[in-house]
């Protein structure tokens, strides 16, 4: 196998056994690949380690189970490999904020961290395949929402200041940031919108509005907690959003990149 069918395979096989116990010793055997070599492509592949990663998607997954379940707390943890409630609560604040069973209650929005997709293939003008290392998240689902939704806007939220947050405070805050910027957008949007988070610090949340007016009115609510905090040790941490509309054509193809770069942008920076 080349690089790409590995880490297509690992990623496969990390999200078939979330919920089994699960290694980056696992991931190397079933692909047959030494864990070292792994562990370095995966991280400069994807900017993040295998066991992170295992987690983060394991609190994602239990964070969906919590909304879409009538499952306890302590059943949940137990099936993502958490020993004790206790143990899962202090990861889960870590990751969200708030705890399991606040979340249950507020809360409609889950995938903080969606599987990540393989990296793109592209090729060299002697049909060499060349590995990009841009990491992004598989949204496929998405596109059928948005084929729904012609003649209605988008919004696109981007977070400000992400990599620096990062740098300064480390990961764990970062995680709390992106944490927070999804809490404003899920707690503001309506039942029958979608909200994704499409790459490291953007979100697009499709709407039912077939007017920028009303498009606009639910980005100035979101984008008015500008500044808002996260803790960081004893650190206020500011949090801001930019955000922009595009229309769903009514006709023709949609093309992805194309809808997104069309943005009309608007927003402002707190940070």
């Amino acid at each position: 196998m080349n690089k790409f069918e590995i880490l297509s395979e690992a990623l496969d096989y990390i999200e078939e056994n979330l919920a089994s116990e699960l290694s980056p010793e696992d991931c190397a055997e079933k692909c047959c690949y030494s864990l070292s070599n792994m562990q370095k492509m995966f991280r400069c592949t994807f900017h993040i380690g295998i066991s992170d990663y295992i987690a983060r998607r394991r609190l994602t997954a239990a964070a969906n189970e919590l909304i879409k379940t009538d499952s306890s707390v302590l059943d949940i943890a137990l099936k993502y490999g958490y020993n004790s409630h206790e143990t899962f609560t202090r990861a889960f604040v870590r990751l969200w904020g708030v705890t399991p069973s606040k979340f249950r209650k507020s809360r409609s929005f889950s995938e903080i961290f969606p599987k990540l997709g393989p990296p793109r293939q592209i090729y060299d003008e002697g049909g060499n395949i060349v590995m990009t290392s841009k990491k992004f998240f598989d949204v496929s689902h998405l596109y059928d929402f948005i084929i729904s939704r012609r003649g209605k806007y988008a919004v696109c939220f981007d977070m400000v200041h992400l990599m620096k947050i990062n740098d300064t405070y480390g990961h764990p805050t970062g995680d709390m940031a992106i944490a927070e910027c999804l809490r404003r957008i899920d707690e503001s949007a309506g039942e029958d919108m979608l909200l994704m988070r499409i790459g490291g610090d953007e979100f697009v949340l499709i709407t039912d509005f077939d007017n920028i007016e009303g498009a606009k009115s639910i980005a100035e609510k979101i984008l008015s907690f500008n500044g808002g905090t996260v803790k960081a040790g004893d650190t206020d941490v500011p949090i801001s959003m930019r955000a922009g509309y595009a229309l769903i054509p009514e006709k023709g193809n949609i093309r992805y990149n194309a809808l997104f770069d069309s943005f009309i942008i608007a927003g402002r920076d707190n940070a």
